[in-house]
């Protein structure tokens, strides 16, 4: 079961495994955002999660996670090439490529005092490749480029990618990357996990099909 909370223009993704009840949800959002927490609430789930995994160190991708691990007792999974990050609570926006990109790039510095998240240490250390203890159906795959640090997750045959690719306003690889030539190693890479359905953390879900295709 896989539902979306909205965050500003964030996808964040709360995944249930229906053969073992587990429940973790993806990435946290913007700490500005009022709404986040109660739009978990809404799932009837806010409870049951047992791990929040951040797919990387941004602040619209953490913002609730020291809220979430300190009310909630969530534990909370990063990367280690993003877990100094976020101990610091720093962002540095990633290069652009291309036009649209430079401009969303721009508007988003001049905002980024805004853009403050409560500091928080993770409890779990992601390593390069790892499947998380008790969470089976969860594969961890270590997609760097847009950050160093920067993973997806395979469930039920879904990869979320995080910001690996968008689909804005069409599916396509992210037009930020601290590493260019790496995101597109990472593209390849996670072609060959043979996902049906690529959920973006900018834009709507598409096929796997149409992913293979860039």
């Amino acid at each position: 079961m896989i539902f979306t909370i909205k965050s500003g223009n964030t996808n964040c993704f709360l995944l249930q495994d229906e053969s073992t009840s587990n429940v973790v949800l993806i990435d946290a959002g913007f700490a500005a955002d009022k709404d986040f927490i109660k739009n978990l609430q809404a799932t009837k789930r806010i409870d049951k999660i047992g791990l929040l995994i951040l797919t990387h160190g941004h602040y619209d991708h953490v913002g609730h996670a020291a809220l979430l691990q300190e009310q909630y007792g969530i534990k909370v999974a990063i990367h280690e090439h993003d877990a100094e990050s976020i101990k610091h609570g720093r962002m540095d926006f990633p290069p652009a490529n291309g036009f649209l990109g430079n401009i969303i790039r721009s508007a988003s510095i001049r905002g980024i005092d805004k853009a403050q998240y409560d500091k928080f240490a993770p409890d779990i250390i992601i390593t390069d490749e790892e499947y998380l203890l008790d969470l089976d159906s969860f594969r961890i795959v270590y997609l760097p480029g847009h950050t160093n640090g920067s993973i997806g997750v395979l469930f039920n045959d879904c990869l979320f990618a995080g910001d690996l690719v968008m689909n804005m306003p069409l599916p396509a690889p992210s037009m930020f990357a601290d590493d260019f030539s790496l995101l597109q190693s990472s593209i390849k890479k996670a072609k060959l996990l043979n996902a049906k359905t690529i959920y973006p953390s900018h834009g709507r879900p598409f096929s796997g099909a149409r992913f293979k295709r860039f």
